[in-house]
């Protein structure tokens, strides 16, 4: 092969491979887009439903807030109940949707739906990743919703960042729903999937300082490693224009924290999917 002939060939090879990766950047595109746009139809289809997340929550910050208004005190500082329990209850929707949502990997995989994504060209990566977006803005819109009662306890809408309010809530709702994704994977039914949740997911909420503060005793030391924690304080900051005395942890703390919660919980969750067999 002469010296033209040898780089023609290279010139070929280099198209080829870039062909390739083009191709495969395109299907892993796709799948994540495809799954992303399945939530946001079920969201519409199914808007009792999700309007009840956010429903359940606010009935429990409007009565158990009133009811502890008169009772609640922190020391050094003065805040009324309501405006102390709202970032929690914010952290309990994003909760609820993350639980919900990833409770339809079972179902999918019931109905065969799961099957037929695992037989795409698409990587199991891609599939986490598409479940993720989609969860996490359904997630958004329901924050977004909830904005529009912060100033009823206490929050002008005007004091609100609203940029560190959409991070907070992408990166919370993210990490949660690689956790509840792992969950769902290896367990067969909704109903253990359920008492999983609660006996897992809702103590997490309680010690959290969503509801009361976690500041001594042993209970502090699990707020630590609480992943809920974190975004109970990213709501604080976000409510109160990025500084909040409410919270536990300072900014740059609390957005690390969700940032390599959300990058750990996603790579476990890619990880279980691409080792552990069940969902096939």
């Amino acid at each position: 092969m002469s010296v033209s002939d040898s780089t023609t060939g290279k010139g070929l090879d280099n198209k080829e491979a870039n062909g390739q990766v083009l191709t495969k950047l395109t299907t892993e595109i796709g799948l994540i887009t495809a799954l992303w746009q399945r939530d946001m139809l079920r969201l519409l289809k199914e808007r009792s439903r999700w309007f009840g997340v956010v429903a359940q929550p606010m009935l429990l910050w409007l009565l158990l807030g009133t009811g502890m208004s008169s009772t609640f005190s922190l020391e050094g500082i003065e805040v009324d109940y309501l405006t102390y329990f709202f970032p929690g209850v914010c952290a309990m929707v994003v909760l609820f949707t993350t639980i919900f949502a990833t409770m339809a990997v079972i179902e999918d995989r019931s109905e065969g739906f799961l099957q037929q994504v695992l037989t795409s060209p698409g990587s199991r990566h891609a599939m986490v990743l598409g479940k993720c977006a989609g969860v996490s803005t359904v997630a958004l819109a329901q924050i977004l919703l909830c904005a529009l009662v912060a100033p009823a306890a206490g929050y002008p809408l005007g004091d609100i960042h609203w940029g560190l309010l959409v991070s907070v809530t992408l990166l919370g709702a993210a990490g949660l729903t690689g956790l509840s994704f792992m969950f769902a994977w290896v367990i067969n039914s909704t109903h253990g999937y359920h008492a999983i949740m609660a006996v897992l997911l809702l103590p997490l909420w309680l010690i959290s300082g969503a509801m009361f503060p976690v500041d001594s005793g042993w209970i502090a030391n699990l707020a630590v490693l609480n992943p809920m924690t974190y975004l109970v304080d990213g709501f604080r900051h976000s409510f109160s224009s990025g500084s909040s005395l409410l919270a536990s942890t300072p900014l740059n703390t609390t957005l690390l924290c969700l940032i390599g919660i959300g990058i750990g919980m996603f790579a476990g969750a890619s990880w279980l999917a691409h080792s552990y067999r069940k969902g096939k």
